[in-house]
């Protein structure tokens, strides 16, 4: 996987040591992104015991939702 952070300056996006994926199927996405950082500050911390409830499961899975 290739991985470009870069600021457009036209609308031709050269690419480099792409030489491998001539000729095969590759998927090109392109991301505006904000130029402002989304950090949050938290003001709060704390704890709860669950009694093993999420053993089991992926809580990165659900912390978004």
């Amino acid at each position: 996987m290739i991985h470009i952070k870069t600021k457009l300056k036209s609308s031709t996006i050269k690419l480099k040591n792409v030489e491998n994926l001539i000729g095969k199927e590759v998927e090109i996405t392109i991301k505006e992104v904000s130029g402002k950082k989304n950090k949050h500050n938290w003001k709060n911390s704390g704890s709860l015991d669950l009694k093993g409830k999420l053993d089991n499961s992926n809580v990165r899975d659900i912390a978004y939702e």
